[in-house]
């Protein structure tokens, strides 16, 4: 039997809160995690996540196969020129998961981005809205939520590096962020196309990565299904009907320069209706923050990691990763 990672709960409601003693215990367990296995569950966050379940599978319960074409990035659709924004389709006999991604809402075509054609900007396209009464407008209040959420871990983890709580602040701008929401459905499929399988015999949904974010905030329904890759080998996730999983990516990693490390994690096959809603936080495509370590922590041999433009780094990133595990 595989062993469980330790991931632990954490009250962040604190972080929303005047009391700088407490945000500033909240920044420890954040630290003690994130350096650990990598992850943690954020509880008491405020999102109502079985209103998000319920939307959720009420989209994709009612979206038609000519709706889903017709929203299709550029990898399904090459009418489409949107390569983030849209649906990501099944392929009968290959792959069964799909999902619907979209950005930024403030990304409209008066947007200084949008109007200079800028890459990993665009202009979201919604399903009809008289079909899919409301979707629009929940998925639109859902994004500022969890963004919100994500500006507050953030403002935790800046104190957990030794920094001032509004050391990120200038970055997280709403006008300007590329974050992105995607509503992933994991079916359940009497005959399933044929599945990965992991060197070591592990049946895979989607092969081991490491995130492409500044940290990752992840709903997902309660089935088991994610590993980390730690010292002691591959290790599942626990599960949670509630709270919020929180893990760093890669631009994270690199500004501290691994000490908050990015977890490398996989999603293993199980044949169970499930939905897995990933919010992807980025800040905007011109931030370029100096990388640093903590006061007390010594400067890496090789050197601090040289400043990397966010736009570039997720431009470079996504490609690398779609490269790598194949396109979603």
């Amino acid at each position: 039997m595989i062993q469980m990672a330790d991931v632990p709960t954490i009250d962040i409601s604190p972080l929303f809160g005047d009391s700088q003693s407490e945000k500033e215990s909240v920044a420890h367990e954040i630290e003690k995690a994130l350096r650990g296995a990598g992850f943690f569950y954020a509880a008491n966050h405020g999102v109502d996540v079985q209103r998000l379940q319920d939307v959720v599978n009420e989209f994709h319960r009612t979206m038609t196969d000519d709706e889903k074409f017709d929203l299709a990035i550029r990898a399904y659709n090459k009418n489409n020129q949107h390569v983030r924004n849209g649906y990501y389709m099944t392929i009968k006999g290959k792959k069964a998961v799909e999902s619907f991604c979209y950005l930024n809402p403030s990304f409209r075509p008066d947007h200084p981005m949008i109007r200079t054609g800028a890459p990993m900007h665009e202009v979201n396209d919604w399903p009809d809205e008289a079909a899919h009464l409301g979707f629009r407008a929940f998925c639109e209040e859902y994004f500022w939520q969890v963004f919100d959420v994500s500006v507050a871990l953030m403002r935790g983890t800046a104190l957990a590096l030794g920094k001032p709580e509004d050391f990120f602040d200038s970055e997280m701008s709403r006008g300007d962020t590329l974050s992105a929401v995607s509503l992933i459905r994991y079916p359940y499929l009497e005959s399933y196309p044929p599945v990965k399988t992991a060197p070591d015999g592990t049946k895979l949904s989607f092969e081991d990565h490491l995130d492409v974010s500044l940290i990752t905030v992840l709903y997902q329904t309660a089935v088991q299904n994610l590993q980390v890759e730690t010292s002691a080998g591959w290790l599942d996730l626990p599960t949670s009907d509630r709270d919020l999983l929180i893990n760093a990516g890669t631009y994270l990693a690199h500004l501290t320069n691994d000490f908050l490390p990015a977890p490398n994690h996989r999603v293993k096959f199980i044949n169970a209706e499930r939905l897995s809603l990933p919010f992807f936080f980025h800040f905007g495509n011109n931030s370029a923050m100096e990388p640093f370590v903590p006061d007390g922590v010594p400067v890496p041999e090789r050197g601090l990691n040289p400043v990397w433009q966010y736009g570039q780094y997720l431009r470079s990133s996504l490609r690398a990763l779609i490269d790598k595990n194949g396109q979603t």
